[in-house]
């Protein structure tokens, strides 16, 4: 009986030595669906634009408020994104409006991405674009990138 429970206690903490692993595993790989799932959203809004207006959202970083584009649509749905994926800081801010209409962007638990999301547009020809979106947040991978090509009907 003493043995048996002495190969027994090995066991058992051997497996509970696998919770924490598995823990940070899960914690990763949420973080992972959030930024895909930020940068498809973000593909999705940018092949909704008018193509003639896709080229105005190069080189836009959710970091930087001097990066917004200048017109309309294309500045709100930017800063839809740096919400969705940042929330406020960083020398954004948000109205009440723009956060109860954006509300649903979120876990609704308090938990954010902290990430960053950043646009790059590389016209190919005078009918197709390619567009960059990389994400980058806290943890393992630490980075997402997703490419699309885009072009004039």
């Amino acid at each position: 009986v003493l043995v048996g429970a002495a190969v027994l206690s090995v066991g058992l903490l051997g497996v509970a030595a696998m919770f924490p692993t598995g823990y940070t595993n899960i914690t990763e790989a949420g973080k992972m669906t959030m930024a895909l799932t930020a940068g498809r959203q973000i593909l999705e809004d940018i092949s909704a634009l008018p193509f003639d207006n896709i080229n105005s959202l190069n080189n836009f970083d959710t970091l930087n408020p001097g990066s917004l584009p200048p017109g309309e649509p294309e500045r709100t749905i930017a800063r839809r994104w740096r919400y969705a994926l940042a929330g406020e800081g960083d020398g954004f801010t948000f109205t009440a409006t723009e956060k109860a209409q954006w509300s649903t962007l979120s876990t609704g638990q308090g938990v954010t991405l902290n990430g960053r999301g950043q646009v790059g547009v590389a016209a190919l020809s005078a009918t197709l674009t390619q567009v960059t979106v990389t994400i980058t947040y806290s943890g393992r991978p630490a980075r997402v990138q997703l490419v699309t090509n885009i072009t004039r009907l």
